[in-house]
């Protein structure tokens, strides 16, 4: 083995008189990988390959065509054969505006490949990312993460097991046990895997996406609305809301609900369904074409339906098979301190309603017109109001009992499997 050695002395004198040491790595091709400041320089020849040590507070360029890679560490090891340099304490490697930390790595000059195996730490912008390794490609400017990732930007906070980075799209790959908070909206979506583009603002969780959001309602009291589906797309643009499609299902603790598609807006306190909606609050049912949920301060407010609209509700909880009915081309429920108000039922409305003498059974009355008003009082049917071409017709108990099925209305269905929120496939997750 053959050392040469130029003195800590000499190395100091030479960075303070402005000059470079440049070392060339790889083969001539390559561009120079440019030692800029070291304290010491031990270059040392060990069989057929050339090793050389930077001892303290070492600085390291590796020109690239559109910019470059800054190292700054401990100490470095260079072999110049393969062109792979070990770099040790207070890693920090920098290209344009993303800057990666570690206690340690090892950098492969000839594929412009950082690894890190432990503690890694990157930072761009407003984003942080931190994870137990990390490797960066600064040719391709892609960064790929195991163990614990964690990014926190300025709006949520992500954590998965694996997360890819792609630098110039601002586009990341999260999988396994993904999960992202956002502590402005108290809401947390979780998912085996997802894809997010920052510069769209735009988010995708392709598998078995949970939403859950936990609110303060009135007394203080903590409420939670729980949504699953299929798919899950997440727009944070001004109207900042959530597209879950496929098997949809929600709830919360005034309301159930089941589609094939919902929209969730945040700022707008709006839930609008599609695709065979259906909406259960207490003992009340309604399906249409299209749902329309509206809270106020996350409080049920209205449920608006439209195209064959239907309203259902157990006539009495000793007779089964009685049910209140509505149904129009349009029906609004209406709440009031979490309570079932008012139903509105307009255009084609027709409503079926069984009579009780006390709590003896007194027949039913069928009612149509061009608008129907079911007013409530404690969950019961208080009165009816009836407006625009009125036709009615009573039909006595001997002739309902036991036949109730033949007087329900065109459409009639009561759907007994709604979803419960202890029930929704949710992640428990350990928050510490």
């Amino acid at each position: 083995m053959s050392v040469r050695y130029l003195g800590s002395a000499l190395w100091r004198w030479l960075a303070l008189s402005g000059l470079t040491l440049a070392v060339n790595l790889v083969s001539a091709q390559e561009k120079e990988f440019e030692v800029r400041s070291a304290d010491v320089l031990h270059v040392m020849t060990v069989g057929k390959e050339q090793i050389r040590a930077l001892i303290g507070r070492v600085y390291m360029v590796h020109p690239e065509e559109k910019g470059q890679v800054k190292i700054w560490c401990d100490s470095a090891f260079q072999n110049l054969q393969t062109g792979v340099v070990q770099l040790y304490g207070n890693l920090k490697i920098v290209r344009d505006s993303t800057t990666m930390t570690s206690s340690r790595g090892t950098y492969y000059s000839n594929e412009r490949h950082a690894f890190m195996p432990t503690d890694v730490k990157l930072v761009r912008g407003k984003m942080t990312l931190t994870a137990k390794t990390g490797d960066y490609w600064s040719n391709e400017k892609r960064a790929h993460f195991l163990g614990n990732v964690h990014v926190v930007d300025s709006t949520s906070s992500t954590f998965s097991d694996d997360l890819t980075y792609f630098e110039d799209e601002e586009r990341s790959i999260a999988v396994g046990s993904v999960r992202v908070q956002s502590t402005e909206n108290n809401l947390t979506v979780f998912g085996d895997s997802l894809l997010h583009f920052e510069k769209t603002k735009y988010t995708l969780v392709p598998r078995n996406p949970r939403l859950m959001q936990v609110d303060t309602v009135s007394a203080g009291v903590l409420d939670t609305l729980l949504i699953v589906g299929s798919t899950m797309e997440a727009y944070q643009d001004t109207l900042q809301r959530f597209v879950t499609r496929g098997h949809v299902e929600m709830a919360r603790s005034d309301f159930a609900a089941r589609c094939g598609e919902a929209i969730y807006f945040l700022k707008g306190d709006r839930i609008i369904m599609r695709r065979q909606p259906v909406v259960w609050h207490e003992e009340n049912q309604v399906t249409g074409d299209s749902i329309v949920i509206r809270t106020s301060e996350r409080r049920l407010q209205s449920v608006f339906v439209r195209g064959r609209a239907m309203a259902v509700s157990r006539a009495d909880s000793v007779y089964a098979s009685r049910y209140d009915q509505m149904s129009a081309r349009e029906i609004t429920m209406r709440f009031k301190n979490a309570r079932l108000d008012e139903i509105e039922a307009d255009r084609t409305a027709t409503s079926l309603y069984y009579l009780f003498d006390g709590l003896k059974p007194n027949g039913a009355n069928r009612s149509s017109g061009d608008k129907i008003i079911m007013s409530f009082r404690v969950g019961k049917v208080d009165r009816i109001k009836i407006v625009g071409g009125v036709e009615g017709r009573y039909f006595p108990e001997r002739l309902i009992s036991k036949h109730e099925a033949q007087y329900n209305l065109e459409g009639f269905r009561w759907i007994s499997d709604r979803p419960m929120r202890k029930l929704l496939s949710i992640v428990h997750v350990s928050y510490e």
